[in-house]
């Protein structure tokens, strides 16, 4: 309520167009990153496994987080204002602090090393240095395809929930 009640004080040009291009990667993240996640609470089991970096873990250990930074990322941009840059970048910190916290408090555990060695927290980096790769079919296509549906339906009712075009 504080944001939408904010006065709206413009600092750049607003780069619309910026959620309808990074939003569907980042509802993409959301999906898949809710499936064998061994960063989310609770799923520690998972890097006892032979290769516990499987699907979307394999571009980034932190899907869901980096999906949150995206979304911020992209609003700000978009609405180009202090209030935008002040509420959705802090969201932004939060989320991209959040993803060095979890990775500090799950070094604890002796099979962190491992996850750790194979995976990156910046999306597309353990693949790009070599240290893991994409293997397509671990992802597949039901759950993108849902981040993808999520996003269009999200779209469609963005102006109802929050007011805003989204457009």
């Amino acid at each position: 309520m504080a944001y939408s009640r904010a006065p709206i004080e413009p600092l750049w040009a607003p780069l619309r167009e910026v959620p309808l291009i990074v939003l569907p990667f980042a509802f993409v993240m959301l999906a898949c990153g809710y499936w064998r996640n061994p960063t989310m609470v609770g799923a520690e089991r998972l890097l006892k496994s032979e290769e516990p970096a499987r699907g979307i873990i394999r571009i980034t250990r932190h899907p869901l987080m980096w999906a949150i930074m995206l979304w911020a990322l992209s609003h700000v941009l978009a609405r180009g204002d202090l209030k935008s840059v002040i509420f959705f970048g802090g969201l932004f910190i939060v989320a991209g602090l959040g993803t060095v916290l979890m990775d500090h408090r799950k070094k604890s555990n002796p099979d962190w090393a491992r996850f750790a060695a194979a995976t990156s927290n910046v999306p597309f980096l353990a693949i790009a240095q070599r240290r893991d790769r994409i293997v397509w079919h671990e992802i597949g296509w039901l759950r993108p395809l849902a981040g993808i549906i999520a996003f269009v339906a999200f779209f469609a009712v963005h102006s109802s929930l929050f007011g805003a075009r989204p457009y």
